[in-house]
């Protein structure tokens, strides 16, 4: 037997506001075929409908919706019983609750496949797991600052380098590999740190120019205190934890792989992509910082109350305090002992390149590293002046020694545009010899610099600037953009915000069936279930035999309806051999044959 009359009797009952939020929370997938409450039904009690919002429900919910198939309504509180029809998984029949067969069906098959017990009694309490409710997570802030630290290296690779994406639009193993190597990260760490800018909204997928993107926000993001930028990522995380999660959170509070581990017991029919999904939230969480060995930390605890003013307390409270300099090694090598000035960190992360992010980093300066800062606008005595004014151990010798040399030298190779036959690329050379000598240099072939037959001084390429000026560097040459390209170096960018779409309003397509289904409820005259039984049966094709009264006299048919509509029903009569039109008006009765 089919539960669509009584989920279409719920349908037609609801207000506008519920019913939004059922097609809003159900998404059905032929939106555009719905125009009355039994054709959503329909779509609602489809076998994939029904599995998708069985799937979050746990055993208290899942088990009141056995107890109202075992004819055991009283035994269900009413508010719960509220809450599942506002979902869609309990119908009406002669103004009370009633169990929809496919739900039923649908549970009993999940709950045979996933192990458990078919009788609502053993749905009950979920197990509590052994351990002591009280953890010590004081060092939360070391995952934090690292996390932090991570995600910033991380962020301005990709506003440098856009990230190579998957068809199907999800970030490639090649690009996260390459991220992992450029910014010293492990790559796991570094999956982890690309997956908390995602959700904070501070990167996205392009699916038009299939590239990883930086969004408008991420250099707001690197110019906040190593305080809000955690927020912001923690924020994010929390607000994107998996249904689920939340909901097992109830049982240990606080602890959040406990309840990972609870989840197939309070979410018995919860599938393997979404436990293992929950199992990644959980490493993520621990990643940054939200829990250690799975307990929430404080700050974490706060932001799931909603207090971020306690959250920021504890910040202010653990967090390291803002280094006043850093340690500059005789080999190049540079100790950072804490957190930076945003700006001092950006500027040392500019003229240096990571070799391991933690709550105290180290990295390193090279001549390419101070190369690829004088290409970005840099120069040598702004990078002097910084190291100057942040080392703590004064400038070595070897780091004098090679601002010197680079100080000698920039400017010597100048690259710009060209738009003459010779080339796409202009290279002015300082001395002639040095023309020479990059022409003969085996690595530089791929290249294929021409001498400028009127100046010995100048060079040409048909690849484009960009290209020329990477394989120069590359090749230890000290070249430069000419100064109108460094003005306008592109950093890719969104043109518009980014972050989720507003989950809490209804596209077009499903509003306007709000309104259809909405209207056909209250528009036809004798809006009882049986003019919802004849529309089940116009549906379905079925017979039916129906009872109808005109000036005192009781008529009985057994037709095949056609349509509905304008108050009357057309309908084929087989016994007769006929057509017949009835006024809605005059029926009383509708039984399914």
């Amino acid at each position: 037997m089919s539960g669509t009359l009584a989920l279409a009797s719920a349908i037609a009952g609801m207000d506008r506001e519920t019913l939004s939020a059922l097609v809003l929370q159900r998404r059905p997938q032929a939106a555009a075929g719905v125009s009355d409450p039994i054709g959503l039904a329909s779509e609602l009690l489809r076998a994939d409908a029904v599995q998708r919002i069985l799937a979050p429900l746990d055993t208290t919910r899942l088990a009141a919706l056995l107890r109202l198939a075992d004819a055991d309504p009283e035994s269900v509180d009413p508010a719960l019983v509220d809450e599942l029809t506002r979902l869609g998984l309990v119908g009406t029949d002669d103004g009370r609750p009633a169990a929809l067969p496919e739900v039923t069906e649908a549970i009993r098959s999940g709950l045979a496949t996933a192990g458990v017990e078919i009788d609502p009694s053993n749905l009950g309490p979920v197990p509590e797991l052994e351990g002591d409710p009280v953890h010590d997570t004081s060092v939360w802030y070391a995952s934090a600052v690292t996390a932090v630290g991570q995600a910033a290296e991380i962020l301005r690779l990709v506003l440098e380098r856009p990230g190579r994406l998957n068809r199907n639009g999800s970030i490639a193993v090649a690009t996260i590999r390459l991220i992992a190597e450029s910014s010293s990260v492990e790559f796991a760490d570094a999956s982890f740190a690309l997956r908390a800018l995602e959700r904070a909204g501070l990167i996205t997928a392009s699916k038009a120019s299939q590239l990883l993107l930086a969004a408008p926000g991420a250099s707001d993001w690197l110019a906040a205190s190593y305080g809000d930028r955690w927020v912001a990522l923690a924020e994010a995380a929390l607000a994107k934890m998996p249904a689920p999660v939340r909901g097992a959170l109830d049982a240990t509070p606080a602890h959040l792989t406990e309840a990972v581990e609870l989840l197939p017991h309070r979410f018995p029919l919860l599938p393997a992509a979404e436990l293992a999904a929950a199992a990644e939230f959980a490493r993520s969480a621990e990643h940054l910082g939200l829990t250690v060995e799975g307990a929430l930390s404080d700050p974490a605890r706060a932001l799931l109350d909603g207090d971020a003013a306690a959250a920021r307390a504890v910040l202010a409270r653990d967090l390291p305090a803002i280094a006043s300099g850093i340690y500059v090694q005789p080999d190049l090598s540079l100790v950072v002992p804490g957190p930076l000035a945003p700006e001092d960190e950006a500027e040392i992360a500019a003229l240096s390149r990571p070799e391991h992010v933690g709550v105290a980093t180290t990295r390193r300066v090279t001549e390419a590293s101070l190369a690829d800062a004088i290409e970005r606008g840099a120069t040598v005595e702004s990078a002097r002046a910084a190291f100057t004014r942040l080392s703590l151990t004064g400038m070595p010798q070897p780091l004098d020694y090679l601002l010197t040399s680079l100080a000698d030298r920039v400017g010597t190779i100048v690259v710009a545009d060209h738009l003459g036959d010779e080339g796409r690329t202009r290279v002015t050379v300082s001395r002639p010899e040095l023309g020479q000598t990059i022409l003969v240099d085996r690595s530089l072939q791929h290249v294929q610099f021409t001498l400028s037959t009127s100046n010995r001084g100048v060079l040409y390429s048909r690849l484009r600037p960009e290209h020329v000026i990477a394989a120069l560097t590359d090749a230890r040459y000290p070249a430069s953009l000419a100064s109108a390209r460094l003005e306008t170096r592109p950093i890719p960018r969104l043109d518009g915000p980014s972050g989720p779409v507003d989950s809490g309003a209804l596209a077009p397509e499903l509003a306007t069936l709000v309104d259809r289904v909405f209207l056909a409820a209250r528009s036809e005259p004798g809006t009882g279930d049986f003019t919802r039984l004849l529309e089940l049966a116009i549906r379905e094709r079925g017979t039916v035999r129906v009872t109808a009264e005109a000036r005192g006299q009781v008529h009985v048919f057994t037709l095949l309806p056609v349509s509905l509509s304008g108050g009357r029903l057309r309908a084929t009569d087989a016994a007769a051999g006929m057509e017949r039109t009835l006024p809605v008006s005059t029926i009383t009765a509708v039984e399914t044959i």
